[in-house]
């Protein structure tokens, strides 16, 4: 008996087989030589196909890991000066920093509560009592719901020398915007909810959900660089990724006249609106295009034409 060994490339003529093979499949066949007769048998190698295939998968994770490291952008952040001043309180006196929610209730349970007692006779003025019931239950009513619709203002933190900077450095959107948040409003779900709107796209294609929408917890005036800036304080409900790829259109809504660098603090996400301190032609309609204001009741604004 004699066995002969031969390598080459199988064509397998049975049917079953060349379904389970590969195409081009490498194998070798035994033939046992018996007397005069033979007869072959078929030897399968070992596959390292699995091999190769995991092999070459941890070589393209490498290299497309190694690619997203040197392809990373950078993302502008900034640093407050060192020196901000003292703290100074808000002296601004406006009516619309007073809660019409808060004035109602209590002027219309007062004439009610006078009323009753009035007109059960524990308290003078006995005749005016149902004068005093017929307006103090509207007045409460409607004190209750702008009480229930009431959005507070957002706290204010000011230092000296970014309040020296204001008036000189400080351009009508981050007026605006200061101005807005730092006031009681009425059946908005939270400040700036416009602005929010159209630079996250919430609810839309290509945007966020509404569950995800940052609410803004605060507001700080400082200075980088010298430079009079208005930080806004943002929650961590949204992602700090969505902040960055969004940074340049913050930066065009907010603008003209601001850059808007971003940066992750332990309360959530800060967005600077740090002024350039240069007078801009704001008159120039061929530059700037008009946009709708940040809330309803506040002027329209101005930005670059095709930035946003």
């Amino acid at each position: 008996m004699a066995l002969a060994i031969t390598t080459h490339a199988l064509i397998a003529p049975q049917r079953n087989f060349r379904q389970r093979q590969p195409k081009n499949f490498t194998g070798f066949s035994v033939r046992v030589v018996r007397g005069g007769s033979s007869q072959a048998f078929l030897a399968k190698p070992r596959v390292l196909r699995a091999r190769t295939v995991r092999v070459h998968a941890e070589a393209k994770e490498v290299v497309s890991a190694e690619e997203i490291q040197g392809t990373a952008t950078t993302v502008p952040t900034w640093n407050a000066d060192k020196d901000l001043g003292a703290i100074v309180a808000d002296q601004e006196k406006a009516l619309s920093k007073v809660s019409f929610g808060t004035i109602g209730l209590t002027v219309g349970l007062s004439l009610l509560t006078y009323g009753f007692g009035a007109f059960f006779q524990f308290l003078p003025l006995g005749s005016l009592s149902s004068l005093m019931l017929i307006y103090g239950f509207p007045i409460s009513l409607i004190g209750a719901a702008l009480q229930y619709a009431k959005l507070d203002p957002v706290p204010c933190l000011s230092y000296s020398k970014a309040v020296a900077l204001r008036d000189e450095q400080a351009t009508s959107i981050q007026l605006q915007v200061r101005s807005d948040v730092t006031r009681y409003r009425y059946g908005d779900e939270q400040h700036l909810d416009e602005a929010l709107k159209r630079i996250f796209r919430i609810g839309q294609a290509g945007g966020i959900s509404r569950k995800f929408t940052p609410k803004l917890t605060g507001i700080q005036e400082i200075t980088v660089d010298g430079k009079y800036a208005l930080v806004l304080e943002f929650d961590n409900t949204c992602d700090f990724e969505e902040f960055v790829s969004r940074q340049m259109k913050i930066e065009a809504f907010f603008g003209p006249g601001v850059s808007a660098p971003v940066r992750q603090v332990d309360r959530g996400v800060e967005v600077a609106l740090i002024s350039s301190g240069n007078n801009l032609a704001a008159d120039d309609d061929d530059v700037w295009e008009i946009l709708p204001p940040l809330q309803p009741g506040l002027p329209a604004r101005r930005v670059r034409k095709g930035s946003v």
